[in-house]
């Protein structure tokens, strides 16, 4: 004898059965704090030290489960992406990024949780689907299930910066020479993201979902050299470099352009630096003392990692509010 419960969409996907777990409204997380920085390079002033700058939102939510969440995002064209959760106990906790240093008009994040973990619900009349165990819920329309309106998958670009291609290193430059000549930005111009469209009747009501662990180092290094010489002889040798570097993580933006609605992935600024190092040989009987002088370290080798297409989910947030 056959039992359970199955619904089929128009599509022929399916939405609720007996099997599958779906997710249900828990509610919104708390936003603490923030911490905003990266609107140029740390300890440079010269050509090409502004960046797009980020804010980093804290959050925290109370759950016994793991949560799934959902970033709706202020509508104002600001990439925007979870770069970390964590738990300690049942508090859970989530750093979400902002590309541009203002703290204004922060995302809210919307916790989906299964059933069984959602507070019981007041609501007296609904629908519950259980699993074979006739104890583990799959579904209850009584604690507001997510309802799925698009998807898709999108992939940042492989190069995050304005500049023309990757930031490379290079020498033969002068003693001591500091000026950069890479733009180091992401935001701005449509070949820095990645795009995908969507079908939306309301745009400011959008919330999505779509984890990514993409991140990027670039660096541009300037080596430079001079050699001292006294009655044609080379008496002394002098070496520098100069490194600025940004680290990126993948976010994401969704709203409408030109009429239609998109889902954009592309790249912020989470991290940056710039270190500087010169130093001179000892010229012995014909050269002045050896020296040098350092300031600021580069953390991190260049590189793009986990940079793959990323799966999205779009919601209604008006349906939880």
């Amino acid at each position: 004898m056959s039992y359970g419960f199955e619904a089929i969409n128009d599509n022929g996907k399916v939405i609720i059965n007996d099997k599958i777990e779906n997710l249900h409204f828990l509610g919104k997380a708390t936003r603490g704090g923030n911490n905003s920085d990266y609107g140029n390079f740390p300890n440079y002033s010269g050509a090409l030290d502004a960046l797009d700058g980020r804010t980093i939102h804290y959050f925290t939510i109370t759950c016994t489960g793991t949560p799934i969440v959902f970033i709706k995002p202020y509508p104002n064209g600001r990439f925007t992406g979870v770069i970390k959760q964590s738990v300690s106990g049942t508090t859970w906790s989530f750093d979400v990024v902002v590309s541009g240093t203002s703290t204004a008009d922060p995302p809210e994040l919307y916790c989906f949780v299964n059933a069984d973990e959602v507070p019981t619900s007041s609501e007296n009349y609904g629908m519950q689907v259980f699993k074979a165990n006739g104890t583990t819920r799959t579904f209850d329309s009584r604690r507001q299930p997510l309802a799925i309106t698009s998807g898709g998958t999108v992939i940042a670009p492989s190069d995050p910066t304005l500049g023309t291609g990757l930031p490379t290193s290079t020498s033969g430059h002068p003693w001591n020479y500091a000026t950069n000549d890479h733009d180091f930005r992401c935001q701005g111009v449509h070949n820095r993201y990645s795009d995908s469209s969507v079908t939306t009747t309301n745009s400011s009501d959008l919330m999505f979902s779509c984890p990514s662990l993409a991140q990027a180092v670039c660096r541009r290094r300037m080596d430079g050299f001079k050699q001292s010489q006294d009655y044609g002889q080379p008496t002394q040798n002098h070496y520098s470099t100069a490194q600025w570097y940004v680290m990126y993580r993948a976010a994401f933006r969704v709203g409408t352009r030109s009429g239609a609605g998109f889902f954009d992935a592309g790249w912020v600024v989470y991290a940056a630096g710039y270190s500087f190092s010169s130093s001179f040989e000892d010229g012995g009987w014909f050269g002045g003392g050896g020296g040098s002088y350092s300031s600021g370290t580069m953390p991190y080798s260049p590189k793009i990692i986990n940079l793959q297409s990323n799966a999205y989910i779009l919601a209604d947030s008006s349906r939880y509010d």
